[in-house]
């Protein structure tokens, strides 16, 4: 299966996990991953050629993004060993939930025999099934969440380092420390964001415990 072998690589896996937090050039990712740029290119295209991965021209350069939403699922157990992977979204999650509500009731099987327990067999593998399409579903709705979070972020914030922060903090960052090694930015640049951010009033800061943390204004 290509998607799996793409990203059976840890360097491609790494490489994933960084086009998650933004968009890159290869040199981006040479210099965070600490890869040479030929074998960055060549994992690009490995991940290009299973359709995960994209990439556009800009100017002299080219930049680089994850395509698609792919949820894959492994399951490993004493009776079977699925792998799953789903790129589809469910037109109607919530009808799918009420379908495996009914169907939990048949599982409680009061009879011994071989042809009760086997259709009960049948019934879980097919809600194993439907959950797996569910959380893929959910996957979807997070990313196009996460896209109208940005799109709103680029109406009120013009600085480019000041939109990643507030992206990180979507996404649970809460620290300076936390947003500077994510995106591997120096320190004190990502504190002078966040104080600007304060005194607009997008952003405040408290005190948990012993930390100090940031937190979005809209999270109260």
């Amino acid at each position: 299966m290509k998607i799996l072998d793409a990203i059976g690589s840890e360097s491609r896996r790494k490489i994933l996990e960084l086009l998650a937090k933004k968009p890159c050039y290869v040199s981006e990712i040479s210099y965070y991953l600490r890869m040479a740029p030929k074998v960055v290119i060549e994992h690009l295209e490995k991940l290009e050629s299973a359709g995960i991965v994209r990439s556009i021209e800009d100017g002299r350069r080219r930049y680089y993004y994850i395509a698609k939403n792919v949820h894959v699922e492994v399951t490993i157990s004493p009776h079977r060993f699925e792998v799953h992977v789903n790129s589809d979204e469910l037109s109607n999650p919530f009808e799918v939930l009420r379908d495996i509500e009914s169907k939990l009731k048949s599982l409680d099987v009061k009879s011994e025999s071989l042809s009760e327990v086997y259709k009960a067999l049948r019934v879980a593998e097919e809600i194993c099934t439907r959950f797996s399409a569910i959380h893929g579903s959910m996957i979807s709705k997070l990313n196009e969440l996460t896209e109208l979070v940005l799109e709103e972020v680029e109406k009120i914030v013009n600085d480019d380092l000041e939109r990643l922060v507030l992206l990180a903090m979507t996404k649970g960052m809460k620290t300076a420390v936390e947003i500077a090694e994510c995106f591997k930015i120096p320190y004190k640049e990502v504190e002078r964001a966040l104080e600007s951010l304060k005194k607009r009033g997008l952003i405040r800061k408290e005190v948990v415990g012993d930390e100090e943390v940031w937190m979005l204004e809209v999270m109260r």
